[in-house]
């Protein structure tokens, strides 16, 4: 059954054409992926086909069956009420109902030998019943919990609530009603992983049409059977899911570019035998060509977007081989720790990955590493020569006055405005895009913005806070291919797994209040924390076993020290060893002989390293010991 169908729709804005004779139809089991560039038409379309915006020429059809639920990006509903009465107003028909059993209930109290009032709340309580009343309620909760929100906050009013908070509140209202099509748009971007997974398992179970507009690309693997692309302002169709969506787009491209090369060629042979004809003997078979020449339809290749990036990262000079070192660290505010005995370092050319449920500390730890937090106790501390350069997901370092070319202008303002034109090109903003004002970007322009200003000067350490959110899939993947090159050290927030499992080659998730440390991407984090979830450690019960069972751990504990030592003293020796060939250099090159004040201190020094050096190398020798001891005494338990 068709729900919804548009038909040869046109819309522009400001001369610009964003649909031309496009043309849709919507069935009840479809769960469709809406997929194309940022600023190509996708919200328009939502827009028009909820009724909100008339397209300038063309129609747009509805059944009777069709009531449809839409999911803004950003939150626009009643902020007074509770969260609970938010979501219970999604259903009015209940809210209806209820108020009549009340009046039913009210005129029984009056009349209680009224067979007619008696039968009358029978009915309506029946109808409430089979309308899903009586289990409302927990389906509310199941929704809520699902999406973040726990308990002690169903009844704080929304005003006190994040803006990521709102959104997911109104996803939540939405999933609650009981519309028969949902148009959603960007569901996932104030999702955590978590969430995001209970969202797709949630939609995978409605018996309800849906598009997705969205570029994550394993949620979109999830939870769609068709992509509709976006693209030279009509809809392309692709039916079989979305994982072969990017490989069947490649194959219609080639076959589109392999037409047009041969339709070009027919033509212009065409148009060469009418200019040679045209006055000749053969001028009627000429005029006859040129009338089939206006009859045919040509082809048009996809134009370019002005959304495509084509970056190249920069680390610069290389840090030292130690980066970054917490040690025994607790993050959070005031006094109120969120993450406790927490301890890591990241090493020159790691590739981290910071996970953790939304309020788990992500974002604290970052403020932290970068100094605008202090710890609560332990240590954070920065290695040699780091360069440090760092995405804030709110995007807060853009001044919405300026336009483009300004913003990038601030960065260095001795550029020349040319040289910075041909850069903020490879971040998809040509021609007059570098004139816009910043105000009137798209959430993914502001994103491509920030990532220019971040990227224009090398550095050897970047940290990301969501990175992708806002990017379409293009973007992301353009993003994705510079840090696979770039050969600096990584350290990201993100909740896109797809992402997640090609950059990171360490996953550090925030459980329990600490972090724990996964040497893989996002797949093996996952297969190992759900082998965690199906095999619960059993803990011994007799006394002999307990204590079997104590020393293990202790053990365990002690290995674990001993690991984290020798990796420390390990990179403590190779940047001694390379302070010490630097000191090196400066006397026997660089400081001039005759400059004895110099040349003393560079002896100091020398001397110095040298003595830490001996020490550093004694303490390895300990360490290594004591590990073989230690892994002699596992083997033997064993």
């Amino acid at each position: 059954m068709t729900l919804i169908a548009g038909e040869n729709l046109t819309k522009q804005f400001d001369g610009r054409v964003i649909f031309k004779d496009l043309s849709f139809s919507v069935n009840a089991n479809d769960r469709i992926g809406l997929v194309g560039p940022n600023g190509i038409g996708k919200t328009t379309l939502f827009e028009i086909i909820v009724g909100r915006m008339s397209p300038d020429s063309g129609s747009v059809t509805r059944s009777k069956d069709c009531a449809i639920s839409y999911v803004e990006q950003e939150f626009s509903g009643e902020s007074q009420i509770t969260l609970f009465d938010y979501m219970a107003y999604s259903r009015d028909d209940l809210i209806r109902l209820k108020t009549e059993i009340e009046q039913a209930e009210k005129e029984i109290e009056k009349e209680p030998n009224s067979i007619k009032a008696i039968e009358k709340l029978g009915e309506l309580q029946g109808l409430f019943e089979s309308s899903g009343g009586y289990s409302f309620e927990s389906e509310i909760k199941i929704i809520l919990a699902g999406l973040g929100f726990s308990q002690d906050r169903f009844h704080n009013p929304i005003s006190v609530f994040s803006g990521g908070e709102k959104n997911r509140a109104a996803l939540a209202r939405v999933l609650a009603g009981r519309s028969s099509f949902l148009l959603l748009d960007e569901p996932t971007n104030h999702l955590d992983i978590e969430s995001t997974i209970w969202l797709e398992e949630y939609l995978i179970n409605q018996n309800r049409a849906y598009i997705i507009v969205s570029h994550d690309r394993t949620f979109l693997a999830n939870t769609i059977n068709k992509v509709w692309e976006i693209a030279n302002r009509k809809i392309e169709q692709y039916f079989n899911g979305f994982e072969k969506y990017l490989t069947e787009r490649e194959e219609r491209k080639s076959q589109l570019e392999h037409l047009y090369k041969h339709q070009q060629e027919e033509i212009k042979r065409i148009e060469d035998f009418i200019r040679r004809n045209i006055a000749g003997q053969k001028t009627r078979q000429a005029q006859s060509k040129m009338k089939y020449l206006s009859r045919i339809k040509r082809i048009e290749l996809p134009t370019g977007q002005a959304s495509g990036m084509t970056l190249s990262l920069d680390a610069g000079a290389r840090s030292f081989n130690l980066v970054l070192s917490i040690e025994n660290t607790a993050f959070g505010y005031g006094h109120h720790a969120v993450v406790e005995d927490t301890s890591f370092n990241l090493y020159r050319g790691d590739r981290v990955g910071l996970i953790g449920k939304n309020g788990s500390g992500k974002t604290t730890i970052l403020k932290s590493i970068l100094g605008e937090l202090d710890c609560l106790d332990g240590s954070i501390s920065l290695g040699q020569k780091v360069d440090l350069a760092y995405f804030d997901q709110n995007l807060s370092e853009l001044n919405e006055d300026n336009i483009v070319l300004d913003e990038i202008w601030q960065v260095d303002p001795l550029s020349e405005a040319g040289r910075l034109r041909t850069f903020l090109a490879r971040f998809g903003f040509r021609g007059e895009d570098a004139m816009k004002k910043v105000a009137v970007l798209s959430g993914g322009e502001k994103t491509k913005l920030t990532l220019a200003k971040l990227l224009f000067f090398p550095a050897n350490f970047l940290i990301f806070d969501e990175p992708t959110n806002h990017l379409d899939i293009d973007s992301r993947q353009a993003l994705e291919e510079a840090l696979l090159s770039y050969q600096g050290t990584l350290l990201i927030v993100s909740h896109d797994r797809y992402f997640l499992d090609r950059v990171v080659e360490k996953i550090i998730a925030i459980e329990g209040g600490t972090a724990k440390i996964y040497e893989g991407n996002y797949s093996y984090y996952r297969e190992k924390h759900e082998s965690k979830k199906e095999i619960p450690a059993k803990k011994p019960t007799d006394p002999e076993r307990i204590k079997e069972y104590s020393d293990f751990k202790k053990l365990s504990q002690i290995k674990g020290r001993i690991k984290k030592d020798l990796r420390s003293i390990s990179s403590k020796i190779q940047d001694t060893e390379n302070l010490l060939k630097i000191t090196d250099g400066n006397i026997n090159r660089d400081i001039p002989k005759t400059d004895w004040e110099k040349l003393t201190a560079a002896y100091e020094e020398k001397r110095r390293l040298e003595e830490l050096l001996l020490g550093l190398y004694s303490r390895l020798e300990e360490l290594k010991r004591l590990d073989a001891e230690y892994s002699d005494i596992e083997r033997q338990s064993h």
